[in-house]
């Protein structure tokens, strides 16, 4: 059965702070920002509302959080053993057809990461080609 959960969350219910740069503590009481980021989250406000409804109870909540916690221990080793992107692609996957400074730009950064092999780990990279 297909379902659709609508969330509304304001950047209250993500701890208060719009960005990593923003401290909302300075607009916000210490205490309001800490509520919003441990107490009235919307991971809570979800669990509360499935539990109400006999949809979610503490088994629930400890299979999945062993099953979800056994899938992304098992993605982080599969990504850590795949090589990065190729460098290049930045340059390679923006346009249809490539203006010519970007054209430039490509081929000094070869030109230097090939100069300066030392200083650009790129091992774990796909070969640029």
């Amino acid at each position: 059965r297909a379902s659709c959960v609508e969330a509304v969350v304001s950047t209250q219910s993500t701890g208060g702070h719009h960005s990593t740069s923003d401290d909302s503590t300075a607009y916000r009481s210490v205490d309001e920002v800490k509520h919003w980021d441990t107490v009235d989250t919307p991971i809570n406000r979800i669990r509360n509302y499935l539990a109400a409804r006999n949809w979610w109870d503490d088994v629930s909540e400890k299979e999945f959080r062993s099953e979800t916690r056994t899938e992304i221990l098992r993605s982080f080793r599969e990504a850590e053993n795949t090589k990065l992107p190729n460098p290049l692609q930045i340059f390679d996957e923006v346009y249809e057809e490539m203006p010519r400074n970007l054209q430039e730009q490509r081929e000094v950064f070869v030109e230097h990461t090939n100069k300066y092999a030392d200083n650009y780990p790129l091992g774990n990279h796909e070969k640029m080609e």
